[in-house]
């Protein structure tokens, strides 16, 4: 189709999603981006957010939780390179719910500035992530 292109979601240990789409959105360092096919070529860093993909056969639209990462973007492909990334129908809310508390309790427990306070307050708009998307 020619209103289609290849979206890419790829972490160090696997291959989350390639497949043909006719639109995506992805949560960029400075708001979300949205591709279309044809998208002129582009290169930026992701923040931890959800990633929406439109398929062309009508199929339930694909959301994903990335840790952050980069989004590279050609007339015909889309690749999102995360450190980590799920679908946000295989997130357990209960689960991210105690995780996110916990990361927030941790950033409270650690020097403001340092540099395990700025890993601490990633962790936690990670956790925050994917408590967001599942909740829609």
């Amino acid at each position: 189709m020619a209103n289609t292109f290849k979206l890419e979601i790829v972490t160090p240990e696997r291959i989350l999603l390639s497949d043909d789409v006719v639109e995506t959105n992805a949560p960029g360092s400075e708001g979300y981006v949205g591709i279309l096919a044809g998208h002129m070529s582009l290169l930026t860093s992701l923040r931890p957010g959800e990633v929406r993909a439109k398929f062309p056969d009508g199929r339930p639209l694909g959301r994903y939780v990335v840790s952050g990462g980069f989004l590279e973007v050609s007339p015909v492909k889309t690749t999102i390179l995360a450190d980590s990334a799920e679908a946000v129908d295989e997130i357990d809310l209960a689960q991210a719910e105690a995780d996110l508390a916990e990361r927030r309790k941790r950033v409270t427990e650690l020097e403001a500035g340092s540099a395990e306070h700025r890993s601490a307050l990633h962790s936690v708009a990670i956790a925050d992530a994917r408590v967001q998307s599942v909740r829609g």
